[in-house]
């Protein structure tokens, strides 16, 4: 039985044949038990179980159990279980053993007990550097719980075990359980400490000697030692609570998450603004998280969708950012990247030229020899200069090709972008509302190809460039012509890239060879393992003549036409198990076809088409 406690001491005077005072002896004993926990910790799948010595047979020999084998050592953790004996008289005779010690303690006790600072002549004095040294250990057994618990409350955004957690908390309750018996077992300790030093006191009165109690005053320190080290083990105890706690609530809105099966992407923070005002309903930024990160997250029609936003702008980010979000909302079935870009400002056969304008809005679609994304810095250096074009990315998935074209087929009046970008703007104050108004036909300048920005990249044209040099919307004809909130949607390839093209001459070649609308530097990144679609609004013709002024309005155009698009994506299951959900989502190979855009007059569209220890014993 005393074998299997967590602690004790025990005290017992000795008296002469007479029982006279004057020849009294002590003797204590104490059992402290103190679990250590390692660097390493993992789950211990067996246990030993409890015997009852009353219900033992005397032969089978229950004191020889082994309650904590060595064997929970490769589990990181083990108890150190030391029992002591000592017996005193006023004379100085003292007999001390000390049972299953470590090792490094052993030696410790030894040394301290064999120096001259030990006074024997008063009772426990010899039992204090056995204290110094049991509560070194506690220390160490409170303070390794500790490690554990910080340990997890810096890395909690990593994949939570909370096997190895419940292992942390149930060492930490063995922890403080044993702090709290060795408190009270010293405090006993203490408490007979001071009835026997009045024993020695009425004999050392008889004999006119007195002196100053060192060892009562070392036993309290000692005691409130072990007092403090308790309530920092509580405080361990309330720690890793609060830990499973907080992680219990990454559980649950990690149950949360699997709702979402849309991922919007949105490059820059303007466009992710444009993003949360096409929202019918916007959920609490606590709500949808990931490994500490926020995400927008609401209801788009039937569609829960989750909106992220790039750290910096590159194919990189983008695909980085993407992996973060299917990771985190493991049901995304596609994803849209909406946002702002670059426009060629005429494309097409003669005779059947289309005209791109500022506020324009692009979507991704196969064309020629591309599935509607291209990377076009990508590839071989060859010859003179030259770039051999080796790029190759998915095309658009064969359903959500299928929502584009079945939208581009309704025509215009389907879009709703008009509707769209009055609600966007019945959500904001009047000072706001006028950053997302159509800034209209006079200032969208079109530069000649040849002329460059003539003034820095922070001076806007109207101050620096010879307006001489430009064509204005009427001069390019009915095509170019814009009713207010009346953009037209064009379907073609989309040329992206690290770099940000700032050429005309650049981009009219890229348009030849590869037959790209528009420009960017995302979408390479995410439709290279993801489903997607592009949606882009038209803020400047990817020349030097950059216009800031649009871009609001161009990133609320492709958020309207966005919101749009989700009204023609059927609604999936949000609980869909995520082990299904890469074959579900792969990309489907697409037929090339053409290139067209919705016009606004009548809803006509132009051009259609169709895609897919040891220790030993010691005594003196």
């Amino acid at each position: 039985m005393y074998l299997q406690s967590n602690g004790f001491a025990g005290h017992s005077f000795w008296f002469n044949d007479n029982e006279e005072v004057e020849r009294c002896a002590l003797a204590f004993w104490s059992r402290f038990t103190i679990k250590q926990t390692y660097d390493k910790l993992r789950p211990k799948r067996t246990f030993t179980p409890h015997v009852s010595n009353h219900s033992a047979k005397p032969d089978e020999g229950n004191a020889e159990i082994s309650v904590h084998g060595s064997q929970s050592m490769k589990h990181g953790w083990e108890w150190y279980e030391m029992g002591f004996f000592a017996s005193w008289d006023p004379l100085g005779h003292v007999t001390l053993m000390c049972f299953d010690v470590p090792a490094k303690s052993q030696s410790t006790i030894f040394t301290t007990l064999c120096s001259q600072a030990v006074d024997l002549s008063l009772p426990y004095a010899s039992f204090t550097p056995i204290l110094e040294e049991l509560i070194r250990l506690y220390d160490n057994s409170v303070w390794s719980i500790r490690n554990h618990i910080s340990w997890w409350e810096a890395r909690r955004t990593q994949e939570t075990d909370y096997v190895l957690l419940h292992e942390i908390s149930r060492h930490g309750v063995h922890v403080n359980e044993t702090l709290k018996v060795a408190t009270r077992s010293l405090s006993s300790i203490r408490q007979h400490y001071e009835r026997s030093l009045v024993e020695i006191n009425l004999l050392s009165s008889k004999n006119k000697r007195r002196s100053w109690d060192t060892v009562g005053e070392h036993l309290e320190f000692q005691l409130r030692f072990l007092e403090g080290l308790a309530e920092r083990s509580k405080a361990n105890n309330a720690r890793i609570q609060n830990e499973i706690t907080l992680l219990q609530y990454f559980s649950y809105n990690m149950a949360l998450n699997h709702h979402f099966t849309i991922g919007w992407i949105s490059p820059l923070p303007l466009e992710k603004e444009a993003a949360r005002l096409v929202l019918d309903e916007e959920y609490p930024e606590n709500e949808v998280q990931h490994k500490g990160v926020f995400y927008l997250g609401g209801q788009v029609g039937a569609h829960k969708v989750v909106i992220g936003v790039q750290r910096r702008i590159g194919l990189s980010q983008a695909a980085i950012l993407a992996e973060k979000m299917r990771d985190g909302f493991p049901n995304i079935k596609y994803f849209l990247l909406v946002g702002i870009a670059g426009g060629v400002p005429r494309y097409g056969p003669a005779g059947e030229a289309h005209e791109i304008v500022l506020g324009d809005v692009v979507v991704s679609s196969p064309r020629g020899n591309h599935g509607g994304v291209l990377q076009y810095d990508k590839g071989a250096w060859q010859g003179q200069g030259r770039l051999s074009y080796r790029g190759h990315t998915n095309s658009v998935p064969g359903d959500l090709s299928t929502a584009v074209n079945n939208l581009r087929s309704e025509g215009w009046s389907k879009t709703k972008i008009p509707e769209t970008l009055k609600q966007m703007r019945l959500k904001l104050d009047e000072k706001r509302q006028r950053q997302y108004d159509d800034p209209g036909p006079t200032r969208d300048r079109l530069f000649d190809d040849s002329y460059e920005h003539r003034g820095t990249e922070l001076e806007d044209c109207k101050d620096c460039c010879d307006a001489d040099y430009t064509t204005s919307r009427t001069e390019r004809g009915l095509a170019a012509t814009r009713a207010v909130d009346e953009p037209f949607v064009h379907f073609g390839n989309i040329a992206s890239s690290n770099q940000l093209q700032i050429s005309a001459v650049e981009r009219n070649r890229v348009y030849l060879e590869h037959e790209a609308i528009c420009f960017e530097m995302e979408a390479a990144g995410v439709m290279e393992e993801h489903p997607c679609v592009v949606i882009r609004g038209i803020c400047d013709y990817a020349d030097s003549h950059k216009n800031k002024g649009w871009q609001n309005y161009a990133a609320a155009t492709a958020a309207a036409y966005a919101k749009g698009l989700l009204s023609m994506i059927p609604p999936g299951p949000s609980m869909k198990d995520s082990g299904d959900r890469d074959q579900n989502c792969r990309p489907v190979a697409s037929q090339v076809n053409h290139v067209g855009s919705i016009r606004a007059d009548g809803g006509k569209v132009i051009q259609g088409s169709t895609f897919q220890s040891n220790g030993g014993a010691m005594s003196f």
